[in-house]
């Protein structure tokens, strides 16, 4: 892959990301600005998976038919004109409409970005490239994270349209027209997850994220109303966290080489799952500073080892593989905002986070028996 194309996935991935951590951190201010519940705030969250995991199972076949230039211009343009109308909401209910069709275009990035990356690049290479590419994603959430403490959510999400326009003009301009079309169309769907090593990987990805999107999504909240934070106080916790997932991927990148993909994935679950039990017993929010870095790092380490992973699938499913990943990562994220729900108030905050961290824990110990290290998929 030419550096010039690289370096323009990357600011497409680097503009998507852009405010989707962020919006964790702000449900409790847009809740404010426009005068409703958190509990209905939060829906801004999985109104974005939702449409994020189901479309993006379309960018595999249309892959087939047209070429990747061509599809990145017209989902970079559509996620410029949807976020750009997001920023401009006058009411809650127009900033639903336009946050569902943000998760529409922008769930295009990552499937196309990683079937270029696993079709061009070496196998060798494939890790640190997986590794910078997330990486630079984390900087761009490290980044509207941060703001969120000053900027009205207004403005934080006018930055990534622009962005969008900047990307778009730049695939226009320079991207390698990278061509995976095939004389003959199909979808393969069904012979990406019929073998048994491809399921449990899939396994895996749908409940890493149920288990993670299920706190991650209500942590601002519950800040909020367990310490009575303020909003700046609540983005530099979570900005704690972005910090260190940034490093945690570029360093996942490389330790993947090294340790194996699997090994650095078991470990990031298992520091996952100690600090959501760590959280049964934070009485001052100050210890939140250093506890956080635990979830930060940890997730950032699953996710650059399962992408990875999966990089490494034949050639016949590659694609499939690809957006099945991330329809799964966001179809399931929202099922865990869901369910998360539900159990708080079924349970409440501490039993629930006791459930999680042991579910977790449990699923990174056990992650080397349900995973080989290799993805050889028949």
């Amino acid at each position: 892959m030419p550096r010039s194309s690289f370096f323009i996935v990357s600011l497409m991935f680097f503009t998507v990301s852009f405010g989707v951590a962020a919006m964790a951190a702000l449900i409790p201010s847009i809740a404010v600005h426009f005068g409703v519940a958190q509990n209905y705030t939060l829906k801004l969250t999985w109104l974005y998976m939702l449409p994020y995991g189901l479309i993006a199972l379309i960018w595999a076949p249309i892959s087939r038919m047209f070429t990747i230039r061509r599809i990145f211009l017209f989902t970079s343009f559509g996620f410029f004109v949807s976020t750009l109308f997001f920023s401009l909401s006058e009411n809650i209910h127009q900033a639903f409409v336009f946050r569902f069709l943000m998760g529409c275009f922008g769930c295009s990035f990552v499937p196309l970005s990683l079937i270029t990356i696993a079709k061009t690049v070496s196998p060798k290479k494939k890790s640190k490239y997986i590794g910078t590419f997330f990486g630079i994603s984390y900087i761009s959430t490290f980044v509207s994270v941060f703001l969120s403490g000053f900027m009205p959510w207004q403005w934080l999400y006018r930055i990534p349209a622009i962005l969008s326009l900047l990307a778009f003009a730049l695939v226009l301009w320079r991207l390698h027209d990278f061509d995976f079309r095939q004389a003959k169309f199909k979808i393969n769907y069904f012979k990406a997850i019929k073998d048994k090593k491809a399921l449990r990987f899939f396994l895996v990805i749908m409940l890493a994220s149920s288990l993670y999107h299920s706190v991650q999504q209500r942590l601002g909240m519950y800040l909020s109303q367990t310490f009575d934070l303020r909003q700046l106080v609540i983005s530099t916790i979570f900005t704690v966290s972005t910090l260190c997932a940034i490093a945690s991927e570029f360093l996942g990148g490389f330790l993947g080489s090294k340790l194996g993909n699997i090994k650095i994935t078991r470990i990031g679950f298992i520091m996952m799952s100690l600090f959501v039990l760590s959280l049964l017993f934070v009485k001052e929010h100050e210890f939140l500073f250093f506890v956080i870095v635990l979830w930060g790092a940890g997730w950032a380490l699953t996710h650059v080892g399962l992408s990875t992973h999966l990089t490494h699938f034949p050639d016949n499913i590659q694609r499939e593989a690809s957006s099945l990943n991330s329809s799964f990562r966001f179809t399931f994220g929202w099922l865990g905002v869901v369910l998360g729900g539900f159990f708080v108030g079924l349970i409440g905050f501490k039993a629930f986070f006791i459930l999680v961290a042991l579910s977790i824990f449990i699923l990174g110990f056990n992650m080397n028996k349900i995973i080989a290290e290799e993805a050889n998929v028949s």
